[in-house]
């Protein structure tokens, strides 16, 4: 335990500031939305390792690539992807299917032959419960982040030292309509304007959220106004509606 505590304590004063994995999702309708991801190392870990970082960055590229993804090389240690996606469950599948962080554990263990935490310990998983009421969509998104390792917890289970400082996690949504967010202890969250919900995960915790929004299904719209004016046109040439007896 004394040797985790001082590895860790190293990494955060070495280290500080590692990681910033900020994830910003739009919802525009049913049946369009945006997630971009901006990735960026700190000069601090490149130099550290430049080596892994090429290589992370690099297959992080890769793997957007298999979702449609716009790539922005902004500099060499920072990342934008830009991913459409077509609903909910497309967004799902993209985010879990990016959303990983496999990095630099030769750089962790480089600094002691201890078997450390690094940031591919991490597990984090969204879900999503949709219901189609032809004009709108009542969505459910479950989102988990377990952050426990982390951090070093006490015999009481108190988190005595956390890794915060490694990586910065922050999760921004964009309802339409708003939306009704519960959370346990962690994470943290705040309404901005726009109806923005900025997400803030907890390093050393375990971090779960629900949201409860709706989405405007401009499909049902377009098809319902398409009925009404062949009804409209049917009653204007024939004086009566169809399946309507005289």
């Amino acid at each position: 335990m004394i040797k985790k505590i001082l590895l860790l304590l190293c990494l955060m004063i070495t280290l500080s500031g590692c990681v910033r994995y900020d994830v910003n999702i739009n919802f525009h309708d049913v049946n369009n939305g945006t997630m971009i991801q901006q990735i960026k190392l700190s000069e601090q870990l490149t130099n550290l390792s430049q080596g892994e970082s090429n290589i992370w960055l690099k297959n992080l590229q890769n793997q957007a690539k298999k979702v449609d993804a716009k790539i922005k090389k902004i500099s060499a240690e920072e990342l934008e992807l830009i991913i459409p996606f077509n609903n909910g469950e497309d967004l799902v599948e993209k985010f879990n299917q990016l959303f990983t962080t496999k990095i630099m554990e030769k750089s962790v263990n480089s600094l002691d032959q201890v078997d450390f935490i690094s940031l591919s310990d991490f597990n984090t998983k969204m879900a999503i419960t949709q219901s189609n009421f032809l004009f709108f969509e009542r969505n459910i998104i479950n989102f988990q982040a377990d952050l426990t390792p982390f951090g070093v917890p006490s015999n009481n289970g108190n988190i005595i030292i956390s890794s915060g400082d490694l990586i910065s996690l922050q999760i921004n949504f964009n309802f339409p309509w708003g939306a009704k967010l519960t959370t346990n202890d962690y994470p943290q969250w705040e309404k901005l304007s726009n109806q923005n919900y900025n997400i803030s995960l907890k390093a050393g915790q375990l971090n779960e959220f629900k949201a409860v929004f709706w989405l405007p299904n401009y499909i049902g719209f377009g098809s319902f106004f398409i009925l009404v004016f062949i009804l409209l046109g049917y009653y204007l040439k024939y004086q009566k509606l169809p399946f309507v007896p005289n």
